[in-house]
């Protein structure tokens, strides 16, 4: 019982503390979706993540211009649901702007069938909304779009960007992006 109590108590601390940056949260995100073989997402990461009022905006990558809408409880379902398959989200660029207790994480991840495959089996860019509240960044929305064939990603939105200064990344300054 003891050792069931201490595990738990490191798993929440665990959690807390993967969100107290929006950078941590995006990381945990990224961490969450990823699975092996016969199992599905973390649910109980994911839904710390996200608000419980939070929603989830994506394209697919058919070329329909169609968004899909949808509450983050569907997401997190479907999502844990177990695959057959490993999944694993890589992320190769990240944005953030921040501004007190708000947040936008600009991200590109490419998505692979496991750690081990080679080549991404497709890659999108996510815009992550995040706010502060009680020392821990959670996600407002989740808004993806996946690339599309004769839509290619711009190229420097496959690269990580130069690492901000800590003051910056702190969110003390706020550099504009523009």
């Amino acid at each position: 019982m003891k050792r069931w109590l201490m595990l738990a108590a490191l798993g929440w601390t665990a959690a807390a503390t993967a969100q107290d940056s929006p950078e941590a949260a995006a990381d945990a995100l990224w961490r969450a979706l990823s699975h092996g073989p016969g199992a599905g997402a973390d649910r109980a990461a994911l839904e710390s993540l996200f608000l419980p009022t939070a929603q989830v905006y994506g394209l697919g990558r058919d070329g329909a211009a169609a968004l899909r809408q949808r509450s983050a409880a569907d997401f997190v379902a479907a999502q844990a649901e177990p695959d057959t398959k490993p999944f694993e989200e890589r992320e190769v660029h990240r944005e953030v702007r921040r501004y007190g207790a708000f947040a936008e994480v600009f991200s590109t991840v490419e998505s692979r069938t496991g750690a081990a495959a080679a080549a991404a089996d497709f890659t999108g860019v996510n815009s992550l909304h995040l706010v502060e509240q009680d020392g821990r960044w959670r996600i407002v929305a989740l808004y993806y779009a996946l690339e599309r064939p004769g839509e290619p990603l711009p190229a420097a939105w496959r690269e990580r960007p130069p690492r901000q200064p800590a003051a910056a990344a702190a969110g003390r300054t706020v550099p504009d992006s523009r």
